[in-house]
């Protein structure tokens, strides 16, 4: 695996602190993660909880597609946490 540029380092400390920050404000945080299929994406939640969505274009909203397991939640927030420190 390649070493990060200084300007890569500056943009992961910086999501860090947006999602850090958004969650405290009660507010969701959409993950992208290219494990998933094109199109979807983590939603984590201030309580913890995380689902898998994709976007409405015609709702102008994000829709559920499946809920994601605690456990595999926590997998998925500690692979995120090691990845911004």
């Amino acid at each position: 695996m390649r070493q990060l540029t200084e300007i890569e380092k500056k943009a992961q400390v910086a999501v860090s602190k947006l999602r850090k920050e958004t969650l405290q404000k009660g507010e969701p945080f959409m993950i992208y993660n290219k494990t998933l299929p094109k199109g979807k994406y983590y939603m984590e939640y201030p309580d913890g909880e995380m689902k898998v969505v994709t976007v409405s274009r015609q709702l102008n909203d994000f829709v559920v597609e499946e809920d994601v397991k605690p456990r595999q939640a926590d997998l998925i927030r500690n692979r995120i946490n090691s990845k911004y420190r």
